[in-house]
């Protein structure tokens, strides 16, 4: 989220201010969690801090802030379904406002090029308007989807609505080509060039969506040894343990990981809805490692 979020402050700041609304802390039920973040500026609204009454009263006062002579604020923001509560959610929210001027366009182009360089970067609370919303950010995910079938394109088709850096692979040129997959890094050919998606410093999401066994043998011979956040692979139950069975015991538990079929169990039977059961297991695991305070 923040990737696109400062690519598109820096656009803003080339037009005119912008606030940057940041949840800087939460406690009980709440739409949205600690580092949500939403642009407010004369051009409208971008991302979302969590919608309803909660977030109208954010836009408020951050347009209020738009034309004050101080630059930073904050909102409270009660869900506990009293008379002037926000919502009945159970809990509380607290965001920071941040004027952005247009004279801080280098600041934010700055931010938005190491975030897009897959680099983190530090961000200030000045940056935020509130001490506490001094933090590292991080780029967005890469999800490398190796397949160009039905079921990789439909992943890939629904994948752009999510922050994710996207590459697929498939050793057919003509299933992975800037055609198809006009958002993403396309590589075709030997498995040597699907080492070049693994050289990141992003959390890295791999999904296996071969078109035959012995690929996603070869695929995983490859992977093995890297770092990944998430790893999965389609397949009956049947297929995946011959998979399994071809690894070397060393590659097996290098790659001790993966999840194999891949996605939730919801019954999916076509490409897109295949692809809604493996989003739904990478967003899964990504609050799972977020709740558990690791980096994914």
């Amino acid at each position: 989220m923040n990737e696109r979020l400062f690519a598109r402050l820096a656009e803003r700041l080339a037009v005119a201010p912008a606030v940057l609304a940041s949840v800087i802390a939460t406690r009980g039920a709440t739409p949205r969690k600690t580092g949500a973040r939403m642009l407010v500026s004369a051009l409208g609204t971008d991302f979302t801090i969590g919608g309803g009454l909660a977030e109208a009263r954010v836009i408020a006062a951050a347009t209020t802030l738009l034309g004050a002579t101080t630059r930073s604020a904050s909102v409270a923001i009660d869900l506990t379904g009293g008379a002037d509560a926000a919502g009945v959610c159970g809990g509380r929210m607290e965001i920071a406002l941040r004027r952005w001027d247009m004279d801080d366009r280098p600041r934010a182009a700055a931010i938005a090029a190491a975030l897009t360089a897959g680099e983190p970067f530090e961000l200030g609370g000045d940056d935020v308007g509130d001490g506490r919303g001094a933090v590292r950010i991080e780029p967005d995910a890469r999800l490398v989807i190796v397949g160009g079938g039905h079921c990789g394109l439909a992943l890939y088709e629904m994948a752009r609505l999510l922050d994710l850096e996207l590459w697929v692979y498939d050793a057919r040129p003509e299933f992975a080509n800037a055609t198809n997959f006009p958002d993403a890094t396309t590589l075709s050919g030997t498995l040597d060039a699907l080492r070049a998606a693994l050289d990141t410093r992003r959390d890295l999401y791999i999904v296996l969506l071969n078109r035959d066994f012995a690929s996603d043998v070869a695929t995983l011979r490859v992977i093995a040894g890297h770092r990944c956040a998430f790893l999965g692979m389609m397949g009956s139950a049947r297929r995946i343990r011959q998979v399994l069975d071809a690894l070397s015991p060393e590659q097996s538990q290098q790659l001790s990981q993966l999840q194999a079929p891949v996605g939730v169990p919801i019954g999916a039977q076509t490409p897109h809805e295949i692809a809604v059961s493996v989003l739904a297991h990478l967003i899964q695991a990504r609050a799972q490692a977020s709740h558990a305070g690791v980096r994914a």
